[in-house]
């Protein structure tokens, strides 16, 4: 029995395939990669174990893609990726609806990302004075700037 993957996403030629059943799977993902590589309508192909994730510039249509995967013997492909976890769902969707709630209060001007930045350097410079510099103020600082930089990486892909 074939493997189950999906489509992760794909924009133009460029597909990329999730196998979870064969995470860390090496030799598994190295077969893959030779087989598609051979694969007339593959330009490129780059599978990653630690991820289970497959990237190829694929220039077929899904269903051929389909065909070409069962054909080569390599893993069947499911329409609708596996359920995330229901409990993180439903926090994503309540913190989206604070996000939204403050975009909408503030006209704009700022979002739950930024709130959250200030807040921790906020808490940062608080630590510090107290003279936990090293402790709590570090690590929210830190944290502060994963959000800054998160922040920024949104700013350059919109």
């Amino acid at each position: 029995m074939l493997p189950t993957g999906y489509v992760a996403h794909r924009t133009g030629d460029r597909v990329r395939l999730r196998i979870p059943a064969r995470k860390g799977d090496t030799a598994y993902f190295a077969r893959v990669e030779q087989e598609l590589a051979a694969c007339g309508r593959v330009g490129f192909v780059e599978a990653n174990p630690l991820t289970a994730s497959i990237l190829l510039h694929y220039s077929g249509t899904e269903d051929d893609l389909r065909r070409d995967a069962v054909d080569l013997g390599l893993f069947t492909i499911e329409a609708i990726p596996p359920a995330a976890n229901p409990a993180l769902n439903a926090a994503a969707a309540r913190i989206d609806q604070i996000d939204r709630m403050i975009q909408r209060s503030s006209n704009g001007s700022f979002d739950l990302l930024e709130v959250a930045f200030v807040g921790l350097v906020g808490a940062s410079i608080v630590q510090a004075l107290r003279g936990q510099a090293l402790g709590p103020a570090s690590t929210l600082m830190a944290h502060a700037l994963a959000i800054l930089a998160l922040h920024r990486s949104r700013r350059e892909r919109g």
